[in-house]
């Protein structure tokens, strides 16, 4: 999966400056020696298994460009993706973070921007659908977008030191650093022609890190609605089908 998304940068960015920062998270496989072997790609090694959460972190503390880019490395990025996600939020100063449109490898939509309710529950827009939607081809603020592909102002991202580390080892942590963009006066985008296509889970493992998942998933979750209570205030309930 890491290869394979190396390979879709080399071969789809274009007219962008960009650096790789490849975050190895003691893996016990290859990944390391396949790693080292990349041209181009900085390599921080974590010691010790970190994490999602710290090992971004990690990254984005070492990266030199004016933006932060958090991609998963069970994602492939189509033609253009980069490019579009810097040009909006290079258009307005006030964008602070920029998502991307999320596809599954059989190329229905895993979602273009995603809701979340008063309780902290969430809703993917349009996930299972088919992407080519004209809903789905607008730019538009929305409540957050995944962290699988994420643009963070670097400013920003270093003024919240990162993603907050009360949501470690990973979940609801791109939730909270929307609303935290948010609170510091910037916007958070979706931006349709940035196309990212994720094997949802690829990199997590098997059924007994599933359940570690969605043990995780709920206690983010309270306390995410612990964190944000005031603004979830204005959000409205949730509905019956939210994940």
């Amino acid at each position: 999966l890491t290869r394979q998304c190396l390979e879709s940068i080399v071969a789809h960015t274009e007219g962008v400056s960009f650096e790789v920062v490849g975050v190895d998270d003691a893996s016990l496989d290859d990944t390391p020696a396949m790693l080292r072997a990349a041209n181009g790609v900085r390599v921080v090694t974590n010691p010790a298994n970190a994490g999602f959460l710290r090992s971004c972190n990690a990254g984005a503390n070492v990266a030199r460009g004016r933006y932060v880019v958090l991609l998963n490395n069970d994602t492939a990025v189509r033609g253009g993706w980069l490019e579009a996600l810097v040009r909006t939020a290079d258009a307005d100063p006030d964008v602070g973070v920029v998502g991307a449109r999320v596809v599954f490898p059989d190329g229905t939509l895993q979602e273009c921007g995603s809701s979340v309710w008063r309780d902290g529950h969430t809703s993917q827009h349009g996930r299972g659908a088919e992407p080519g939607r004209a809903e789905f081809q607008s730019v538009r603020d929305v409540d957050y977008c995944s962290g699988a592909c994420l643009l963070v102002r670097r400013e920003l991202f270093e003024a919240m030191d990162g993603f907050d580390d009360r949501f470690h080892p990973a979940y609801y942590e791109d939730v909270d650093l929307a609303f935290e963009a948010r609170a510091r006066g910037y916007r958070v985008i979706v931006q349709p022609a940035a196309v990212v296509e994720h094997h949802e889970g690829g990199s997590y493992g098997g059924d007994e890190s599933r359940r570690r998942k969605r043990a995780f998933i709920d206690v983010h979750r309270e306390r995410f609605v612990t964190k944000w209570y005031a603004a979830l205030a204005d959000h409205p309930e949730a509905p019956t089908d939210t994940s």
